[in-house]
């Protein structure tokens, strides 16, 4: 790495080039942070009841001095200036003191997202080597097995969806073929629902002449025609003495001839299929 040797007899060169130098040395720490990650703990701020010791963490590529206490639940950064005086007389700000600590400001981080690392060592690696393989070795075989493993998952398993098809997850992909359908269990003793994967059914439905529940004749047997004063043939339908009735008609025609929904009441949702 770089170094100075300020132990000089005839004294050292300080130029600003030097300080300059310097700053660069501390630059060389923040990337140490990189490492283990953003919002890392690097050392220290262990948690003791419900105060959090002294440390240093990693925020947005700056290695800070982590001042604890009382634990709440966001971090700030606080940065102190700290002015000097000049061979003219003036003040210039040149020194910044940055720390993080628990607190309230208009940028904060929550504590909960800081995650501690590890020490890379604990990492096996192919030069550890045990009797026959690596402890690295050894976790790639694992791996590789359970990659070769199938899913738990069956293929073509259907599940309802209750968020936008753009967060389907991976393996997945939206069952199109029950787009506005609902679906019904196969019932092998029932030819309407017999074969897996046929479609059936409407939203509404209008009555045919058949599907019509039978209306007896009321109080009488004959049938008027016309309307007052008009002839009639047979007898007249008992106390119906006036009215528009064709010949044939036991009661005046009505209604609207519209068909009628048969929709139970329903949440719309999407349907997706495990692809793998």
């Amino acid at each position: 790495m770089n170094r100075f040797n300020f132990n000089q007899s005839i004294g050292f060169p300080f130029e600003t080039d030097t300080l300059a130098d310097i700053q660069t040395a501390y630059e060389i720490f923040n990337s140490f942070g990189s490492i283990v990650g953003n919002f890392s703990i690097i050392s220290g701020c262990i948690l003791t009841g419900s105060n959090v010791s002294d440390g240093f963490v990693f925020i947005n590529g700056e290695l800070l001095r982590f001042k604890g206490g009382v634990k709440t639940t966001n971090v700030i950064i606080i940065e102190t200036k700290i002015s000097l005086e000049f061979e003219d007389g003036n003040s210039n700000e040149v020194k910044f003191i940055r720390y993080a600590t628990f607190g309230t400001a208009t940028t904060q981080y929550p504590w909960n997202t800081f995650k501690r690392g590890f020490e890379t060592k604990e990492i096996p690696t192919a030069l550890e080597a045990k009797a026959d393989k690596t402890d690295f070795d050894d976790l790639l075989e694992r791996v590789s097995v359970l990659e070769g493993k199938p899913s738990n998952i069956p293929l073509g398993l259907v599940a309802i969806w209750g968020r936008p098809l753009t967060d389907i997850p991976n393996g997945w992909e939206e069952y199109v073929a029950l787009r506005g359908r609902m679906p019904i269990g196969l019932d092998s003793d029932d030819p309407d629902f017999a074969t897996l994967g046929s479609p059936g059914g409407n939203k509404t439905k209008k009555l045919s002449i058949s599907e019509i529940p039978t209306i007896s004749p009321i109080n009488g047997t004959g049938i008027k025609k016309g309307g007052t004063g008009g002839g009639t043939t047979g007898l007249t339908v008992g106390d119906i003495a006036t009215g528009d009735y064709a010949e044939g008609q036991l009661i005046k025609p009505f209604g609207g001839d519209q068909a009628f929904n048969l929709m139970n009441p329903y949440r719309i949702v999407h349907f997706i299929r495990y692809i793998g």
